[in-house]
């Protein structure tokens, strides 16, 4: 997981939400109070976060990639725009109670918006979002979110997402409680991840290979003279933003 620049302006389409929300504050304010378990959901208009201006967006800002498992999935699959707190209702950990509602009047916020990989968001994360205080989880916006000490990383937020999880090879390690349980939350170190880590990494190591040699040798021909050339331009390209799994390979090459 790596750092994500959001840019300050927000797609115009999440306009259309301000109404949505103006909509639910008035159920919320009409409602019995009653246990947080028993509240009906809301529905949401998916066509005003999920629009393709609001991914495109998202996408460009992560450059491309899923924002938790930084794995490039645009060649197989779609991407879903990810609410971080979630909208509908939201667990404390998986299997748990379902707690309403959710973070409702954040369904069309820009700040509360990534873009996921369909794996990460539909069998993940769905409507996980465990708190280190879970008595301080906010219920409607009135409600003051500073309280709240989430157990997650946003990889949009203030935190630097490296200075939580690490990579010891192509396993991710929590290097704080919080980068912990956002591997566990999240299914960081699942499998189907360990063959494209490792992949990537097989490839670094062969550019380090070609990259360590002397392109000054008078046995090598002028193709592998531009290979040695070409390896030591590219290994620095691979721990930017827009290289997936950077965060590990950054951490494989120890800048």
């Amino acid at each position: 997981m790596t750092r994500i620049d959001r840019p300050t302006a927000a797609p115009s389409r999440l306009q259309r939400g301000i109404a949505e929300v103006t909509a639910m504050e008035l159920r919320v304010k009409k409602r019995p109070k009653v246990a947080g378990t028993e509240r009906d959901p809301f529905t949401f208009d998916q066509t005003i976060y999920g629009h393709s201006t609001v991914k495109v967006a998202l996408k460009r800002a992560q450059n491309n990639k899923c924002a938790f498992c930084e794995n490039d999935f645009s060649g197989n699959a779609s991407g879903d725009v990810e609410h971080f707190r979630p909208k509908g209702f939201s667990q404390q950990a998986s299997g748990s109670a379902k707690m309403y509602p959710g973070y409702y009047w954040l369904a069309y916020s820009w700040a509360n918006l990534l873009y996921s990989c369909e794996h990460c968001n539909r069998r993940i994360k769905r409507n996980l979002f465990p708190l280190k205080n879970p008595g301080h989880r906010a219920r409607h916006s009135r409600d003051d979110l500073s309280t709240e000490r989430p157990m997650l990383i946003d990889p949009s937020g203030p935190d630097d997402p490296r200075d939580h999880i690490g990579f010891r090879y192509n396993k991710p390690y929590g290097k704080t409680d919080r980068g912990l349980a956002t591997i566990h939350a999240m299914a960081l170190d699942r499998t189907e991840l360990d063959n494209p880590r490792l992949d990537r990494i097989k490839y670094v190591k062969a550019l380090q290979t070609i990259a360590g040699l002397d392109p000054a040798d008078p046995q090598h021909d002028v193709d592998l003279v531009q290979a040695i050339h070409d390896a030591r331009a590219t290994l620095p390209s691979l721990v930017k933003p827009n290289a997936v799994f950077s965060a590990m390979t950054a951490d494989f090459l120890g800048v």
